[in-house]
């Protein structure tokens, strides 16, 4: 998975607990600068992809440190949810950017 644009869709998963995911990269900062609140808000659980090292998931948690992130395998996700790019927001309802 990389940075990029991700086209929205409506999906159905009911009870599915909200949940983003994100990179170590400058997009995925300002991403979460941007909706930090909104997903704080809905208790969202973070995904990060492509980070290196512990010392930089912990970095990325920094960016957001109310919220619970967790490190995830990239090609995982990508199959499982027909994902390319992120930063992305997962909700029962949609995937959207």
């Amino acid at each position: 998975m990389t940075p990029g644009s991700v086209q929205g869709r409506i999906i159905n998963a009911p009870g599915l607990q909200p949940l983003f995911l994100i990179g170590d990269d400058e997009t995925s900062r300002r991403w979460l600068q941007e909706r930090g609140a909104v997903l704080e808000q809905m208790q969202a659980v973070g995904l990060v992809v492509n980070v290196a090292t512990p010392e930089r998931l912990a970095v990325v948690r920094s960016w957001l440190p109310n919220t619970l992130v967790y490190p995830a395998s990239g090609d995982d996700l990508s199959q499982r949810l027909g994902l390319n790019h992120y930063p992305v927001l997962i909700t029962p309802t949609a995937i959207e950017q």
